[in-house]
């Protein structure tokens, strides 16, 4: 299986040419409602790639999800959506996937990985990474180190730096003194964290832990499919984007005392067109204030619930 270009199709275009064009029967993997399509070769990738097809809500029923459509137009694989991060428009932002920069299995041995962490571990590798903070991961086998090592890298290109050690447990406990303010991973669960690095106390954390999970379980759901780290690795960089974004207008306020929610959309929309961005505006905040240290006024809304 190859890898595939992910391309959104939102228009069931009618062509002349039966030989220019592929149907497929759509179902929702949610509700079961069908619909056949009809997409224009030009589109779809051939040989052995997938083509990754995104139906917003409306297009078939009201919920939102990817099709995974091979060559012929036959249906691989669904996968339900629960939210957007918006691509950007800018050709020069976004990260272009081809079968010349996948990820080889043979490079970072992903079911090695898969074997020795579990979902969570993921999730908090996740909120390690967006939220730069510096990290122990407790093990002593050198070949693991070398492919997780490979595996953040790869994540994180052309976006965040992360600091992650390796320690023995043993070597830990001779040093952990020297660090306190670090969090420390032991197999899948975590032993240290500075204040809030997990705490459930309050609503924003619980809106946070949910879109890593997302991110996750997206991944995990794609896991037989060559590209699906590719899928993550764009997301992570798009959520980059679009912190970064916020964290240079927060520069060009620094004497503001306080501002409407509304401005910060307008920073992001001059990114990017979609405006689906309160389920997680407040988890782009946080990240631009706690990876790139903006500084950020009052924030209100004249909009009541609107962040």
């Amino acid at each position: 299986m190859g890898v595939s270009l992910e391309i959104t199709t939102n228009n069931n275009e009618e062509y002349k040419d039966n030989d220019n064009k592929i149907e497929s029967h759509i179902i929702c993997p949610k509700c079961d409602t069908s619909k056949d399509f009809t997409f224009s070769k030009s589109k779809i990738n051939a040989d052995d790639f997938l083509t990754t097809i995104f139906f917003p809500r409306g297009r078939i029923c009201e919920h939102q999800f990817n099709v995974y459509i091979d060559g012929n137009g036959d249906v691989r694989g669904y996968q339900l959506v629960n939210f957007i991060v918006p691509s950007f428009e800018s050709d020069e932002s976004e990260l272009k996937f081809t079968s010349d920069n996948k990820i080889k299995s043979e490079e970072i041995d992903l079911d090695l990985i898969e074997m020795n962490y579990s979902e969570n571990f993921f999730i908090y590798i996740c909120r390690i990474i967006l939220f730069r903070k510096k990290t122990i991961i407790l093990e002593k086998d050198d070949f693991l180190i070398n492919k997780l090592t490979k595996f953040l890298d790869y994540l994180t290109e052309d976006s965040f730096n992360y600091d992650i050690l390796f320690y023995s447990k043993e070597k830990y406990k001779t040093i952990k003194k020297s660090y306190k303010d670090y969090v420390i991973l032991n197999e899948n669960k975590i032993i240290h964290s500075p204040p809030g690095f997990l705490s459930k106390r309050k609503k924003k954390m619980i809106k946070q832990s949910k879109i890593e999970q997302y991110l996750v379980n997206k991944y995990l759901a794609l896991r037989s499919y060559e590209f699906a780290l590719q899928v993550l690795r764009k997301e992570i960089h798009t959520i980059y984007l679009l912190a970064s974004s916020i964290a240079m207008y927060a520069t060009e306020i620094k004497n503001e005392k306080k501002i409407n929610i509304s401005k910060i959309k307008e920073v992001l929309r001059a990114k990017n067109k979609n405006s689906e961005y309160n389920p997680y505006i407040d988890y782009l905040i946080e990240i631009s204030k706690n990876y790139f240290g903006a500084k950020l006024p009052y924030i209100f809304s004249t909009v009541l619930n609107s962040i």
